[in-house]
């Protein structure tokens, strides 16, 4: 009984220990199918790879004792390579806009909408044209990089005219935008034949006086400060308070007498500091009143133009009613209809109707513009403009059409005899404040219509005038009343002008 028993556990024992072994063995098996298998698909992805390189006749890879050898590329091959990429490229670009037309559509609209948005109601649009922009297609190896020599040789060579006006009127100046001058800063502005300095004290007020310090002629708006609300020469730290008088002098506790700086006469209007110039050192002949509608409404942009003209030359526009049908008659988005005139009742084009006149106040001048913008006969989008000069370098226009209202302020600003600053401010309410940022660059594309006239005219002091051209005499008329005695001629403006 007892031998039985052992010899079952044996046999047990051995049965156990038989399937361990096998156990082990079948693990060692598996373990050795799956390296091969890895195997086989390494060499299969090898092999796939070289025939794809065959494929595409770029290289050829021969693999011998662990060894690549690369040929260099044959031009025939990689042209027709890089055709038949190129194409293969583009038909999936198309397929991929073909299918899903509607929402990439859809996207370029909404991207389009919130930009629009963004620029008008937070970011206001601005546009800046210098001198050499506009007007001189013209001119000869315009495109060269010589291109600012050859427009300067044509203003050189170009006639100013004779009995031409004093460059700079008396009246109120633009200098800088309202926005630019905050609290603390200090700007340098060349205008009118002087050199200012504009600053805004802690008081939040804007101030101006002469550039250059009476010490040692350092210019107080490069590198000045502003303490308090007097200015700090950058140089030995005088200071000029707000009556111009000298406050402060280092080391120095009593203060000699009679030390001042020049302060111009100023004034903060339409989102500009404004200086008043009088040839004949009068105080401001009269004051401009606010607009109510600018303080609810909302600011959206302005361009700015350098324009090589006569003062006089920009608010004449106004005045001239025949070249509004001239130049201005082609549609303000596009100069096509002047190459190809039978689109002109397709695309639109203008239609004006003016009547300028004098006002009750003597420095001010008003007109009206009524315009049709014809589509097929059709009046597609009216309306009427009212303008209104007051002096020689402030115009407000007001428009008003199925969008809504919308306000331009001009001003126009001598930098040098024959050099003006025009900007245009623009000013809409909220609700369409799209069109008011449109108004933007629709407003500068008309424009730039007249720089390209401006840019290269003469004066002509006693034109031939026509039954047209009544207003035009009665604008130079109205105008003259800005030049006094002291006045400076055009040619000594020109013989001494701020350029050393």
């Amino acid at each position: 009984m007892k031998s039985t028993e052992s010899s079952l556990r044996i046999k047990h024992f051995h049965g156990r220990k038989h399937c361990k072994q096998n156990e082990k063995v079948y693990a060692y098996s598996s373990k050795v199918i799956i390296l091969q298998k890895q195997k086989a698909a390494t060499s299969l992805l090898l092999q796939k790879l070289i025939n794809i390189f065959k494929m595409a006749d770029t290289h050829e890879i021969q693999i011998e004792n662990a060894q690549c050898q690369i040929h260099k590329w044959n031009s025939e091959e990689v042209f027709l390579f890089l055709i038949n990429l190129t194409c293969r490229l583009g038909f999936a670009l198309f397929d991929i806009i073909y299918k899903h037309s509607n929402v990439i559509l859809l996207c370029i609209i909404l991207l389009a909408v919130v930009y629009g948005l963004y620029k008008s109601y937070w970011s206001p649009l601005l546009l800046i044209r210098e001198l050499t922009h506009t007007g001189f297609d013209h001119i000869p190896y315009i495109k060269g990089r010589d291109r600012v020599l050859h427009i300067a040789r044509s203003q050189r060579n170009r006639q100013v005219g004779e009995k031409v006006p004093p460059p700079y009127p008396n009246g109120w100046f633009a200098l800088a935008e309202s926005r630019d001058l905050t609290v603390g800063k200090v700007l340098p502005v060349d205008a009118l034949g002087e050199n200012f300095c504009l600053y805004r004290g802690e008081d939040s007020v804007a101030r101006i006086v002469d550039a250059y310090c009476p010490h040692l002629g350092a210019n107080l708006g490069v590198e000045g400060s502003v303490k308090g609300n007097c200015i700090e020469c950058p140089f030995h730290h005088w200071r000029f308070g707000e009556n111009g008088a000298c406050t402060y002098i280092p080391d120095v506790k009593n203060i000699p007498k009679g030390i001042s700086i020049k302060k111009w006469d100023c004034m903060e209007m339409d989102g500009a500091v404004w200086v008043w110039y009088d040839a004949e050192g009068r105080s401001p002949m009269w004051t401009v009143p606010p607009l109510p509608e600018l303080s609810l409404w909302g600011y959206r942009g302005r361009n700015e133009f350098l324009i090589s003209s006569h003062i006089r030359d920009i608010p004449e526009n106004a005045a001239d009613a025949a070249h509004l049908n001239c130049i201005h008659q082609l549609s303000f988005m596009t100069n096509i209809g002047k190459h190809l005139p039978f689109l002109n009742n397709i695309i639109g084009h203008h239609i004006w109707e003016t009547d300028w006149t004098k006002t009750d106040e003597s420095h001010i001048a008003q007109m009206s513009i009524d315009q049709n913008y014809m589509i097929l006969k059709c009046n597609a989008f009216p309306f009427d403009l009212r303008v209104k000069q007051i002096g020689p370098a402030h115009v407000r226009l007001h428009f008003n059409c199925i969008f809504g209202e919308a306000y331009v302020i001009q001003s126009v600003t001598p930098v040098g005899p024959m050099l003006q600053k025009v900007v245009h401010r623009i000013y809409s309410p909220t609700y369409n404040a799209i069109f008011g940022a449109i108004l933007v660059l629709a407003e500068a594309y008309q424009f730039e219509r007249d720089v390209v006239v401006w840019n290269n005219k003469t004066h002509v002091s006693s034109p031939p005038y026509v039954k047209a051209d009544k207003s035009i005499r009665a604008f130079r008329d109205w105008f003259a009343q800005f030049y006094s005695e002291k006045s400076v001629s055009m040619r000594d403006a020109m013989q001494n002008p701020l350029d050393w």
